[in-house]
């Protein structure tokens, strides 16, 4: 027999649905950490890269300003414009004077100047060497810029007088009034300076920064194996664009290319793809956590929210002022044992107080609640080992309980014994009509028969009750 039936809570499909929501939160946020790591490195490199140019451009427009003063000036041009007068010594030293005066003033490591007419290559030390001006010679770099039409250049090439120095050197052109070419002069500016700065930005930012010609050949780079000898040309997708251009490499990095203008070279800052390794475990991690936290809060909430629902459930069917179960409790057995066949040992009991309503009126309600409770103390004691009992009314009561034919006779003297031995505080006696019917004697009937049967054995109990004490029915 059942006294609640019992509500599950659907435990099994709110967890399923918080795995669900961490495994899609957690994918969600390795998404996003990628696309921003991305979106933060391609940002990153642009910030660096303007910052290298604008030190590149600060670097170099003052030796680009000074080699373009020296092309123009008027000392110089009359100088080389009156070589052949002045005498190959004179002349020397005049260059010699002129370009101590350049490295002195200007503060630049190097001051060079070269004739057109006598191939003669002058530093502060005058004459030091004739150049090979063929385009096969081994200064290519005078006969190619001499036969283009730039009024400056820049070239990386060891120092004349310091040759374990790469230099970076701005070369001009010199004409006369009359705009004949005259020869290149220029100054040269040690390429450690710059080394130094890109090899902090590659160190604190992990990336890889170059200046490349136009034709994508490293000039300048941290690594001296590179210049003049590595190609990036590839890199260059866009030609002399003003704008910063971003490309993501094959191998999975990123490179960000800006012309600088004033050089004709293309500054190349080189990123490899960002190692997500750590910041996924750390979000893995935290969702995880997270997700052990919902699971362990949600099976809290639903354990405490079953035994409440529980608790309340089987509120619903107990009778608050005896604790016994209620008439929804014996209706809910009833309807199970209607459902499953009736057990052969099953006896149905029903009972009502007597005398309720002069205790009522003569003692008060206390004394008539009295009474409920110590009916109720009674049958509990007597059936609840065999059974249930339920009060079903205001001064009823029945039991479903199971005893064998033989027993039978025993429990109801038990009962009456019991009944009889009970006195309360405001109420001395205590007597129960009882009716009883045992499946045994009534095989073809269901609990809801017997159940009748009850009923009409206990008012018929009761109907005796009032005839051997002699009191009026309704008392």
């Amino acid at each position: 027999m059942r006294a609640t039936t019992r509500r599950k809570t659907p435990v099994g499909p709110a967890f399923v649905l918080v795995i669900v929501s961490f495994l899609l939160s957690t994918t969600v946020s390795l998404f996003s950490l990628h696309t921003m790591n991305r979106n933060n490195m391609r940002e990153m490199n642009k910030i660096l890269a303007t910052q290298v140019f604008d030190y590149i451009k600060n670097e170099l427009s003052g030796p680009i300003m000074a080699s373009r003063t020296m092309s123009s000036s008027s000392l110089l041009v009359d100088a080389l414009m009156h070589e052949q007068e002045l005498g190959t010594e004179a002349f020397s030293q005049t260059m010699a004077d002129y370009l101590t005066g350049i490295e002195g003033g200007l503060g630049y490591q190097s001051a060079f100047v070269v004739s057109e007419a006598s191939d003669g290559y002058y530093t502060r030390d005058g004459l030091i060497r004739t150049i090979d001006p063929s385009p096969s010679g081994t200064d290519v770099w005078y006969a190619s810029f001499a036969q283009s039409r730039a009024q400056y250049d820049l070239d990386v090439d060891n120092d004349e007088q310091n040759p374990s120095d790469l230099t970076v050197y701005v070369n001009a052109r010199i004409k006369d009034r009359n705009r004949a070419f005259l020869g290149i002069c220029g100054v040269g500016v040690r390429m450690t300076g710059i080394q130094e700065l890109f090899l902090t930005f590659e160190e604190s930012f992990d990336v890889k920064i170059s200046l490349v010609n136009a034709d994508g050949v490293v000039q300048i780079d941290t690594s001296d194996a590179n210049i003049e000898k590595l190609d990036l040309g590839d890199m260059i997708t866009e030609k002399r664009s003003n704008d910063y251009i971003y490309e993501e490499l094959a191998g999975g990095g990123f490179a960000v290319t800006k012309y600088v203008r004033d050089l004709d070279w293309y500054l190349i800052v080189q990123s490899d793809e960002p190692s997500e390794a750590g910041q996924f475990a750390n979000v893995i991690a935290l969702n995880v956590g997270l997700c052990a936290f919902v699971l362990i809060v949600l099976f809290v909430a639903l354990r405490i929210n079953r035994q409440r629902t529980d608790e309340l459930h089987t509120a619903s069917f107990i009778d608050a002022a005896t604790g016994l179960l209620n008439r929804r409790a014996f209706e809910s057995d009833k309807a199970d044992l209607l459902a499953r066949g009736t057990d052969p040992d099953l006896v149905c009991v029903t009972a009502d107080v007597n005398g309720l309503k002069t205790a009522n009126d003569t003692l008060g309600h206390d004394a008539g609640d009295e009474l409920i409770r110590g009916a109720a103390d009674c049958l509990r004691t007597c059936f609840e080992p065999r059974g249930k009992v339920y009060r079903t009314g205001g001064d009823e009561f029945a039991a479903l309980v199971h005893v064998h034919k033989e027993d039978l006779e025993r429990l109801q003297n038990r009962v009456e014994q019991v009944v009889a031995g009970w006195s309360g505080e405001k109420v001395g006696e205590l007597s129960v009509s009882c009716g009883y019917a045992p499946a045994w004697e009534f095989p073809d009937e269901d609990v809801a028969d017997l159940n009748r049967i009850s009923d009409q054995r206990m008012y018929a109990a009761k109907e005796a009750h009032y005839a051997q004490t002699g009191r009026p029915r309704r008392t």
